[in-house]
């Protein structure tokens, strides 16, 4: 009889959970989804808010997306953990994001809500949309020419882009037109970009017109990339170019083009010349327009070629007889230079120094004048200056006495030697002992000498060399 009532309690007991938990869920807890991002991207995240209200008369503890598992999607809550009081409502950003390539299309998500006692367990259903970036999904760009010369052929060039961030298995490329069929199976993945080539070969017997030609980029039944480029088989223009450079003393350089092919062709050729080459250069055929472009000029010729048709331009630089012009014009200038030059030079020098312990008391200077030009000169003066506290008086003077003496009005004296003339390699040399009567101490400085000469009706001056003497005493004179 014990056992029995201790039976009866338990299954009261029991009765009583699962009517408490049926009534939690039904009543109690009211949960609420609303759609915040529901149209994505393979590469945007789906938002949604879940908004708990608890009308227990507890605190309660819920997991949102606990123990979530897809292969396609993650699902994360923004708090994972919501704790809702008695009597109030609280919300979490629930995010949605592909982890694979995923098609455009329509996809139904489920995501648990739990109580922390797991007395209360529901499952959210969501709806995710995955649109598309654009037209295409894979970007898929035809590079091939317009115009096709049947008998030559052309490569194309399919550039491809993944836009996803995720890689792409089993994706298939269709190239196609009325010419020719082409299918290629690869991967892809995440964001790579990706060329496959193809090259286009056409028979003889070919229909020359326009054509489509068309790429389709699917994985399974979905297309995720499409590109078509309007073609022209059509007759070619072939163009043959030629350049001769010669390199002889006249230089010649000679632009040959010439039209093998069907059509007619609008050609232009461009030439650089240097300055010096644009001012010499001779043409065939004048240029249309020269343009300096970063120092260096440039000829362009435009001009149309027809089928079988050719252009010569030729382009003369004859460096040779300018250069032959300006060696006679360069010796002509020599030979009357040489002739009518009147060249004379004044050097100037100390041949001497007289001195005592303290420093410098007189030196002996040299005036060497001579006529290195071709014809004489008459009317020859020698000026020299000597420096303050330096004189010279007339037994200080060799063979060739001064002019004049002067004393200049700050301090300085004055030397002038005049001479009637002084032929073609003719030579003078004037000397004179300069005096002082302190020792001179430091840094004696000698002034330039100046010749002054006549020839016609026009005066010249040409100028010695200066001196620098120091005026240190010797040793022996130091130690005494």
């Amino acid at each position: 009889m014990k056992k029995l009532i201790i039976l009866l309690i338990f299954a009261l007991l029991s009765f009583s959970v699962y009517v408490s938990a049926q009534d939690i869920g039904s009543k109690d807890i009211e949960v609420k989804l609303v759609k915040v991002k529901g149209a994505i991207t393979a590469n945007e995240v789906g938002e949604f808010d879940i908004i708990v209200t608890n009308n227990m008369l507890k605190d309660i503890d819920f997991f949102i997306a606990k123990n979530f598992y897809s292969e396609k999607w993650r699902a994360t809550a923004d708090p994972y953990l919501l704790s809702v009081e008695s009597g109030f409502t609280k919300t979490t950003r629930l995010n949605i994001a592909p982890v694979k390539f995923l098609i455009p299309g329509n996809y139904k998500i489920v995501v648990n809500i739990e109580s922390r006692d797991k007395s209360y367990v529901k499952e959210i259903p969501l709806d995710v949309e995955v649109i598309p970036f654009g037209e295409d999904n894979i970007e898929t760009e035809l590079i091939v020419n317009n115009e096709i010369d049947p008998r030559l052929g052309s490569p194309a060039r399919v550039s491809l882009e993944n836009l996803y961030n995720f890689d792409i298995d089993d994706v298939e490329l269709s190239f196609k037109s009325d010419l020719f069929s082409f299918d290629r199976d690869f991967d892809l993945k995440a964001n790579e970009k990706r060329v496959e080539t193809f090259q286009l070969d056409f028979g003889d017997d070919v229909e020359l017109g326009d054509y489509n030609f068309n790429v389709v980029v699917k994985v399974g039944n979905s297309v995720l990339g499409t590109a078509t480029e309007k073609v022209i088989l059509a007759p070619f223009s072939e163009i043959t170019e030629k350049i001769f450079r010669s390199n002889k003393f006249n230089k010649k350089i000679i632009i040959s083009k010439e039209n093998t092919g069907t059509k007619e062709s609008i050609e232009e050729v461009k030439l650089e010349l240097s300055s010096i080459e644009r001012f010499v250069a001779r043409f065939n055929v004048n240029p249309d327009s020269i343009e300096k472009v970063d120092g260096k000029y440039i000829a362009v010729w435009g001009f149309s070629l027809e089928p079988k048709d050719r252009k010569d331009i030729v382009v003369t630089l004859p460096y040779g007889t300018y250069l032959l012009i300006l060696f006679v014009i360069a010796l002509l200038i020599y030979i009357i230079f040489y002739i009518t030059r009147t060249k004379v030079v004044l050097v100037k020098k100390i041949i001497d120094v007289t001195k005592d312990k303290e420093g410098i008391r007189g030196v002996k200077i040299i005036l060497h004048l001579k006529n290195k030009g071709n014809k004489s000169i008459e009317k020859i003066r020698i000026i020299d200056y000597m420096p303050r506290l330096i004189a010279a008086s007339g037994k200080d003077f060799g063979s060739m006495k001064p002019t004049r003496v002067q004393k200049t009005i700050d301090g300085r004296m004055r030397l002038v030697w005049d001479f009637d003339g002084l032929r073609r390699g003719e030579e003078r040399i004037v000397s004179y002992l300069a005096r002082s009567n302190l020792s001179i101490i430091g840094r004696l400085l000698l002034p330039e000498a100046v010749v002054e000469f006549q020839v016609g009706k026009k005066i010249y001056h040409n100028r010695s060399n200066k001196l620098t003497l120091l005026t240190r005493p010797s040793k022996k004179e130091r130690m005494s």
